[in-house]
């Protein structure tokens, strides 16, 4: 099987994986509610105006800073979002897990596994 059809089959396998499916659900239960949309709407808005500030080399005030903390903690506060948050790191730590056994195929070095390291682990020879 060549590198591609593999690849192929790796994303098929990502894209059945549970912790995409959680992500996914997640994000759906965020959207719709009204409450998590705007606190979202408004993160975006907020997000926008910060990068426009950086690049003019501006800085943010004390009154601005206070917003993003006061939208940082709503966003925490909001079950919805903090379930987003959850799965959508879950499955970033499944990519970074993927990424580091390709790294290390093509390195051809493996880490050994350990009590603290090893949460996804395969079957080690070790």
């Amino acid at each position: 099987m060549s590198v591609i059809a593999k690849a192929r089959e790796l994303g098929k396998e990502i894209a059945r994986s549970q912790e995409l499916a959680a992500m996914l659900k997640a994000q759906q239960a965020m959207l719709q509610d009204p409450g998590a949309r705007q606190i979202i709407d408004e993160f975006h808005e907020k997000q926008r105006f910060l990068q426009m500030l950086q690049s003019q080399g501006l800085e943010l005030t004390e009154s601005q800073k206070a917003d993003v903390e006061n939208l940082e903690k709503r966003m925490l506060d909001n079950p919805l979002i903090t379930e987003f948050f959850r799965a959508q790191q879950s499955f970033e730590q499944l990519l970074e897990e993927i990424n580091q056994i390709i790294s290390e195929a093509i390195s051809g070095s493996q880490s050994s596994c350990s009590d603290e390291s090893c949460s996804c682990c395969c079957g080690c020879d070790s």
